[in-house]
């Protein structure tokens, strides 16, 4: 399995059923994979910053957390916004932006491969938690943590930057 298919599966298993983002380079693979997998409703939304708001306003009104998935450059940092209001209203959220392949971002440069940048530390201040998955990390772990994270009090947006090598590798089964 790819690491896009797991987390598409750890979605349903944590019961979010819903994902508010715009499709792009960094995460048409994650989008892909939930897609296929049919069981979280990828809703479309014109900006990011809508899809960080939508998936806030799911919470307010459904009382479930949902995904808000944005793709790298620009895509994550329009999403800032939205993640700053959850963070200020105590909603919980989850982000997972892609970004470009990880052997990109060691370089001291100002972006990363076409567009990609450090999002994850964009995003530190007005999260609970903001990382980026590397090769070799327990990717489910991680996210259950973070999403503990999430719903624990005060409850806050959690972001998880995950570069696109990264959502199609191939994933240790001690891992699945």
């Amino acid at each position: 399995m790819k690491v896009c298919d797991v987390i598409a599966l750890w979605l349903v298993e944590k019961g979010i059923t819903h994902s508010f983002g715009i499709i792009g380079g960094g995460n048409v693979v994650l989008w892909d994979a939930i897609h296929r997998l049919g069981k979280t409703e990828l809703i479309c939304v014109h900006h990011e910053q809508a899809a960080t708001m939508a998936a806030s306003y799911y919470f307010r009104t459904c009382g479930k957390i949902a995904l808000a998935l944005v793709t790298t450059g620009a895509g994550s940092s329009n999403a800032i916004t939205g993640v700053l209001a959850a963070y200020m209203d105590s909603i919980p959220l989850l982000v997972l932006s892609g970004n470009e392949a990880h052997k990109y971002m060691y370089a001291y440069t100002r972006v990363w491969g076409v567009q990609g940048y450090a999002s994850v530390e964009s995003a530190q201040r007005y999260t609970k938690l903001a990382e980026r998955m590397l090769p070799g990390d327990n990717y489910l772990q991680r996210l259950d943590d973070a999403l503990n994270i999430a719903l624990t009090a005060p409850p806050g947006p959690v972001w998880f930057d995950i570069p696109k090598d990264i959502q199609s590798a191939d994933i240790p089964v001690a891992y699945i």
